[in-house]
């Protein structure tokens, strides 16, 4: 399958926005880093002995979303395989003016979000849990995801919907083996994270803008 793929690097400019727009909501962030923290001891969302610094790093790493286009001209986002919601939550922290709907097969960690939602008093907020094949779509929205899928798996389930934009967060190195799977040719973007952020837990990470030829 012929793709048009770009690589790109991160601007230091852009991680440092990223720094900015976590600081200006340090306060709501911490709040879910604390009720995620919560909720984990008793329904596995994350990994049992995570820290909240890792969880910290984790939720600046959803934020790198912000800086794509893509993310900048929708007006709804759906997070699949949201787990606790990452990265979901805390863009609609940050974006109250989105939609975000936060998706995933696992009925309890759904049920986890929709009350960290609830005691943060975010409006902007939807739940589902299903596959993503069960969620609809009406073209617009820019589905986003954070090491949930493989690219091919994903397209698979998407097929039958009228999907717009992906945005993807996962490890650059194993981006175009999953992209030989894609059955139609696809416009995608690799931004490599590392030359923004020099932290070491940005080794290896990169963010995949994806959409298709035919829209583009």
């Amino acid at each position: 399958m012929e793709h048009q793929i770009l690589y790109t690097p991160l601007a230091y400019e852009k991680a440092e926005n990223i720094r900015v727009l976590f600081d200006r909501h340090e306060k709501e962030l911490e709040e879910y880093i604390s009720r995620l923290l919560w909720w984990n001891k008793k329904i596995n969302l994350v990994s049992r002995d995570v820290s909240r610094e890792t969880i910290k790093d984790h939720v600046e790493h959803s934020l790198v979303l912000t800086q794509s286009e893509l993310f900048e001209k929708t007006a709804k986002v759906i997070d699949s395989g949201t787990g606790g919601g990452l990265p979901g939550m805390p863009l609609a922290i940050c974006y109250r003016e989105k939609q975000i709907h936060l998706n995933d097969v696992v009925t309890k960690k759904v049920m986890a979000c929709r009350n960290i939602a609830s005691a943060l008093s975010l409006k902007n907020i939807s739940t589902s849990s299903c596959s993503i094949e069960k969620v609809g779509f009406a073209g617009d929205e820019l589905l986003v995801s954070k090491h949930a899928f493989k690219i091919g798996d994903l397209l698979r389930m998407l097929e039958s919907k009228p999907w717009g934009n992906i945005i993807l967060l996962k490890g650059g190195d194993e981006i175009e083996s999953e992209l030989e799977k894609a059955k139609e040719p696809l416009k995608v973007n690799i931004i490599d994270l590392m030359p923004g952020f020099d932290e070491e837990f940005y080794k290896g990470k990169a963010m995949v803008e994806i959409s298709r030829i035919s829209q583009s």
